[in-house]
């Protein structure tokens, strides 16, 4: 089961940057205010999503679609509907994984791991993972209208899933907008968040766990 949570924190946090401008460290901390700001105020998230995957030895890229819908502080459901059916739900300590075949149910404090990727999954969605030192390096960036964070992990653990996450933030609705995990081996996951629509209401069953 570790490894399947793995394997969805790879798939879920993964966005491809075009020309950047770097900031000063000033620029960057003022811009790191402002994502933590929003996301306080963010209750809840709602939105589509598109992902396609890279990988070195395939020609074809790997597209999943599916929807993606977040309240604080703990609740997620990330859910795959086409090609696959696939649903990953956190609620606060209990993460569910569930597919056509089987259903399984975890307690997040019982496994180190797993506490650690589903609070960086947590933290990535509303951009709080720019102040996590304790697991990634930051550096802020500008493209266009558009922010940058380029994260480099700390951590052996995290070292051994990417080499760099990176996340894109619309400065108009200031939202995560597109994630990219660059993995070590050239691979790469492209995330884009479609139609994101904050603090309206979300159906507790969303994040039901039985």
């Amino acid at each position: 089961m570790k490894q399947v949570l793995l394997i969805v924190f790879i798939q879920f946090l993964t966005v491809s940057a075009t020309a950047q401008t770097p900031v000063n460290e000033a620029q960057a901390r003022q811009m790191t205010e402002q994502v933590n700001k929003a996301a306080q105020a963010m209750k809840t998230l709602q939105c589509t999503f598109r992902q396609t995957k890279t990988l070195q030895i395939l020609k074809n890229k790997m597209v999943a679609k599916g929807r993606m819908c977040y309240s604080q502080p703990s609740q997620l459901r990330w859910e795959y509907t086409s090609p696959y059916q696939y649903v990953f739900i956190v609620n606060g300590n209990k993460v569910l994984m569930k597919n056509s075949k089987r259903t399984d149910v975890i307690d997040a404090n019982k496994n180190k791991v797993f506490k650690q990727i589903t609070s960086i999954m947590m933290s990535s969605v509303t951009g709080k993972c720019l102040t996590d030192h304790q697991n990634f390096k930051t550096q802020m960036s500008t493209s266009g209208t558009s922010w940058i964070a380029r994260l480099t992990p700390v951590k052996k653990e995290l070292r051994q899933l990417f080499s760099q996450l990176l996340i894109t933030f619309d400065t108009k609705r200031m939202v995560a907008v597109r994630v990219e995990m660059i993995e070590k081996g050239g691979d790469n996951t492209v995330i884009e968040l479609l139609d994101p629509i904050k603090n309206a209401s979300v159906n507790g069953n969303e994040y039901k766990i039985d």
